[in-house]
């Protein structure tokens, strides 16, 4: 039997936000950013249970860990993503659970994720070692400068937005971050960590409207997308 485990890692302080609360605990409607993509990953199906990583505010994991009955556990997170989500599956492990279970990595701040995407990105990757990711394909012309210069123009029909959920084992993904914090290595998803690997993970294109909301008119743009769900 395959089983499938989500990690939710929201334990930043969402600085981009210019705001005094972390946009994870901001609302949209009647409900916190976090509560709509809690709901949006625990009604998954084939997920059996999904773990929170938050700061150090222990009122707010008291508070997390009602807010669906999926969640096996609310845990202390780290300074950065990386080791909040490195956190949460060495708690995974430290459980018993098999190093060969998959684990789904979603950011707190992408409520709109669609069942749809999810389904694609567990039969695009099946049972292969790499894992892969949600992503798009980049549209616009990309440019990569220095100092407010241009220094190069870059393929776009290379380049892709990398999305959340991320689709890895939980023992190989384990050990990439491990390996990473262990040398100073700072990635930004988890996809980063597997790569210095040597992986290659698969890239399934998923949904524009799986908005991660960083700056304040994000906040306007998913309100009217749950609005008219």
């Amino acid at each position: 039997m395959v089983n499938y485990w989500g990690i939710i890692p929201a334990a930043g302080i969402g600085a981009r936000m210019n705001c005094d609360t972390p946009k994870q605990f901001m609302n949209i409607g009647d409900k916190s950013i976090l509560e709509w993509t809690v709901e949006a990953v625990a009604s998954f199906s084939k997920l059996r249970g999904l773990y929170v990583g938050l700061g150090a505010e222990p009122d707010r994991r008291e508070w997390a860990i009602g807010l669906h009955p999926k969640i096996r556990a609310v845990y202390r997170g780290g300074q950065s993503r990386s080791e909040t989500v490195l956190y949460g599956l060495t708690h995974m492990l430290n459980e018993g659970h098999s190093k060969d279970d998959w684990v789904l990595v979603h950011d707190a701040n992408r409520p709109l994720l669609k069942h749809e995407d999810v389904e694609s990105l567990l039969l695009e990757v099946g049972d292969d070692e790499d894992g892969g990711i949600l992503c798009l394909p980049i549209h616009d012309t990309v440019k990569r400068g220095i100092r407010s210069r241009i220094t190069k123009t870059l393929p776009r029909s290379e380049i892709y937005s990398a999305q959340t959920p991320q689709l890895f084992k939980l023992g190989l993904l384990h050990d990439a971050l491990a390996e990473c914090r262990k040398f100073g290595k700072d990635v930004t998803d988890e996809s980063q960590a597997m790569e210095l690997k040597g992986y290659r993970p698969k890239l399934v294109l998923g949904s524009p409207t799986n908005l991660k909301i960083t700056i304040p008119a994000d906040i306007e743009i998913a309100g009217a997308i749950l609005q008219k769900k």
